[in-house]
């Protein structure tokens, strides 16, 4: 008698660790920690020249690229954080000269969640600095990088679609490169996705 209920509890404890394993393989959705972040946008450059200033142009346009790691119930997140931001673009008529300023940033970041659609970003880090010259009508070509090793960035965002896996927002960022003080604000359409 005792080898047949033996038997029945080893084989209801069979059964249900079967049933758990299938229920937990059915949840419809998986969570996801991780998520890389895309976007594009406009860009608004604050003039601090003082030399040659009438001639630059402070509209121009912005990259940015993150991969994140997201955990599940916190309203925090990590990652890391790079683009491409066009500065400004000066030209010049007498003698004809054109400047192109640009920054790639290199930054940590941290976002956190406002609301459900509300986030913000702080991002600090250091920016490659490219700065090229075309002075070919008279002395020719030139260009020149330097790194800067303390820049900044504050973002505030609204996600207006959020699906399981894929994301859709827009992005307002103040972006600051301590090695020449340039001070950029930029408007980013922004496409995630969760891998």
């Amino acid at each position: 008698m005792r080898i047949y209920k033996l038997i029945l509890t080893v084989f209801s404890c069979f059964i249900l660790g079967l049933t758990l394993v299938q229920a937990q393989n059915a949840e419809p959705v998986k969570y996801r920690k991780f998520a890389i972040y895309g976007g594009v946008g406009p860009s608004y450059f604050f003039n601090n020249l003082v030399t040659g200033k009438n001639g630059v142009n402070s509209f121009s346009y912005a990259f940015s690229f993150r991969a994140m790691w997201e955990p599940k119930g916190t309203a925090l997140s990590l990652g890391i954080e790079s683009g491409y931001y066009v500065l400004y673009t000066a030209n010049y008529s007498n003698p004809k000269v054109d400047i192109k300023n640009t920054a790639v940033p290199l930054q940590l970041v941290i976002s956190m969640k406002l609301t459900p659609n509300w986030y913000t970003n702080f991002s600090i880090g250091q920016s490659f600095l490219y700065n090229k010259v075309d002075a070919s009508s008279f002395s020719g070509n030139f260009s020149a990088s330097s790194i800067s090793l303390a820049d900044l960035g504050l973002t505030l965002g609204y996600r207006f679609v959020n699906k399981a896996r894929i994301s859709y927002a827009a992005e307002t960022k103040f972006f600051f490169s301590s090695s020449n003080s340039d001070a950029t604000l930029a408007i980013f359409f922004m496409v995630g996705y969760k891998l």
